[in-house]
C-alpha cells in the first residue's frame, strides 16, 4: 500500500496504466496525468516505488 492512495486513486491508476508494474515504472509527469493525482501525490507514488520497488 502507498500512503495517500485510497481505492479511488488506486483504481484510476490501474485503469490508466493497465497494471501495477506499469504504475511502478511511470514518471512523475505520467502519474500526474491521471485524473485525481496531484503533483504531490505523483511524487509520493514515484518515491514509494523507487524506495520499495
Amino acid at each position: 500500500d502507498i500512503p495517500g492512495i485510497g481505492p479511488k486513486r488506486k483504481k484510476a491508476l490501474l485503469h490508466h496504466f493497465g497494471s501495477a508494474k506499469a504504475v511502478s515504472a511511470a514518471s512523475v509527469e505520467d502519474l500526474q496525468a491521471v485524473d485525481g493525482i496531484s503533483r504531490t501525490v505523483a511524487e509520493a507514488i514515484h518515491a514509494h516505488f523507487r524506495t520499495h520497488g
